[in-house]
């Protein structure tokens, strides 16, 4: 939350700190998609990243970081509103170790969704809050691929009563925060 921080901030710690794991940098708005180059660096060796509401952040940023940081477990894009489905494929196919996605109010569909649940089945959190373009579709392949999720944010979705029971039925430990009163 260091609005001060641009990618030449990112540059020296990619350069100069080399080995760390954790970077988050959320709300920092002057970071871009060169950063994310410089941050895509730091290689296997980043664990988890947070980019949230870092909207100059897109597709371009995200797949870099997908190519070069294949052990991410945590990966945070919410509010990234530039990256989509096609950065998510990417993050899919190069990060199978994936534990936790926050993809809210991205621009991301049921066609993201199926990169993620068919190459990532080991998630257990995920968040699609504000993603209006998912709908039972995509939240049915998580269900189905991601028998192990214990977290799924629905709230403002195109999700019915029958994708909420789908994961119901697969994904028996799964708290799934919504907003729809007619779901029980």
């Amino acid at each position: 939350r260091c609005i001060n921080i641009t990618d030449v901030g990112i540059k020296y710690v990619a350069s100069y700190c080399q080995v760390v794991r954790e970077v988050s940098i959320s709300d920092c708005v002057r970071v871009t998609d060169f950063g994310m180059y410089e941050l895509a660096k730091l290689g296997p060796n980043l664990r988890y990243l947070s980019v949230a509401k870092c909207d100059q952040i897109s597709d371009v940023g995200i797949k870099q970081i997908a190519r070069h940081c294949y052990k991410l477990r945590y990966l945070n894009v919410r509010g990234c509103e530039a990256v989509s489905d096609d950065s998510m494929e990417m993050v899919a196919r190069s990060c199978p170790r994936l534990r936790a996605l926050d993809i809210g109010k991205c621009d991301v569909t049921d066609a993201g969704m199926k990169f993620i649940s068919e190459n990532c089945p080991n998630l257990k959190k995920l968040s699609v809050k504000s993603c209006e373009m998912v709908t039972d579709i995509g939240v049915q392949y998580i269900a189905y691929y991601c028998r192990g999720l214990q977290q799924l944010n629905i709230q403002d979705c195109q999700v019915t009563v029958e994708g909420y029971r789908t994961v119901k039925k697969y994904c028996r430990r799964c708290i799934i925060e919504h907003t729809n009163p007619g779901f029980f």
